[in-house]
């Protein structure tokens, strides 16, 4: 039930962000700041916060074993969205979904339910196993959402250490480092960090609301588009149950990895598109797959919450 009532209150912030787009309360720049002020100042703040919890050797063993599990699961994802490219015949539809295959939205979807349904650990062990993929996910969009022939510019070692390093994973770094040494910030600057980060979930489906207001409704309803929420929403967590089931590994540890995989695909999806694919048609694709992925997990994360409570 918590599960199903988060969900709503999700769907309910995206219903928002749509309307103040189409009554004209904000302009073209605002979303684009909106973002970069969400990933670069409140989110890393938020991942800072999450950190904030009592020292424990049990939970530093469970989160380097959710670094590792997270670097197995992407690669286990690639190798899905691969095949699904492949079968796609390596069209733009494909590549949408390979992306979707590989990445959720861990930000503005995930955290929330992961601190809503399993606290502070299982929000810092959601942290954890989400810091590998932030490092992939800002650096691969590019490669995986090309059309094929596209000629990408070499970049310097420095210039792909800034894209590994983003804020996000930085802030990782820093909450890591402050919780192996048991060190408290003091109370003005904790309570300022919780402050600033508590605006990132709201906020961050206020501006998937916005994205999706920018659409012809009408030009969302196309069944094509209905491959992306059968694929990250019921197929991939499917998929990570099965294999989870038998992975010898801590309740909430399972949970953590079950959660990401149940969760909607990545919002960024559509700006990315828009970025790296010229075509008008894959676009709309894009922004159709965030928007029935988005209102499918209203029922999905539920499902595989229930599910996974059930099992472990």
């Amino acid at each position: 039930m918590l599960a199903f009532q988060l969900s709503l209150q999700l769907l309910f912030l995206i219903v928002i962000g749509f309307f103040i787009w189409r009554l004209g309360m904000v302009d073209e720049k605002f979303d684009s700041s909106l973002t970069s002020f969400l990933l670069n100042i409140a989110l890393p703040c938020m991942i800072i916060s999450s950190f904030n919890a009592p020292y424990s050797s049990d939970e530093m063993r469970n989160c380097a074993i959710l670094a590792f599990l997270s670097i197995a699961y992407l690669a286990l994802c690639f190798g899905i969205g691969q095949l699904v490219y492949i079968i796609c015949g390596r069209s733009c539809t494909g590549r949408i979904l390979r992306f979707g295959a590989m990445f959720t939205n861990f930000s503005f979807v995930g955290i929330p339910v992961a601190e809503a349904l399993y606290g502070q650990t299982g929000l810092l062990y959601f942290v954890v196993f989400t810091a590998p993929i932030r490092m992939v996910y800002y650096s691969s969009a590019k490669p995986l959402l090309s059309p094929p022939g596209t000629e990408h510019e070499k970049m310097s070692f420095i210039q792909h250490l800034k894209g590994w390093l983003s804020p996000p994973v930085a802030a990782v770094l820093i909450g890591l480092l402050l919780y192996m040494a048991r060190f408290e910030l003091p109370a003005p600057i904790d309570k300022t960090i919780s402050a600033v980060g508590a605006v990132t979930s709201p906020m961050g489906m206020i501006l998937c609301g916005i994205s999706l207001g920018k659409n012809e409704v009408k030009s969302l309803l196309k069944p094509k588009y209905l491959l992306m929420p059968l694929l990250r929403n019921m197929i991939m967590p499917a998929v990570t149950v099965a294999i989870m089931y038998f992975v010898p590994a801590d309740p909430l540890v399972a949970k953590t990895v079950i959660i990401y995989s149940s969760l909607p695909v990545a919002s960024l999806l559509a700006a990315f598109t828009i970025q790296y694919e010229s075509d008008p048609e894959a676009r709309l694709e894009s922004a159709g797959s965030v928007f029935y992925s988005i209102v499918a997990s209203t029922i999905t994360i539920p499902l595989w919450a229930q599910f996974a409570e059930f099992l472990f």
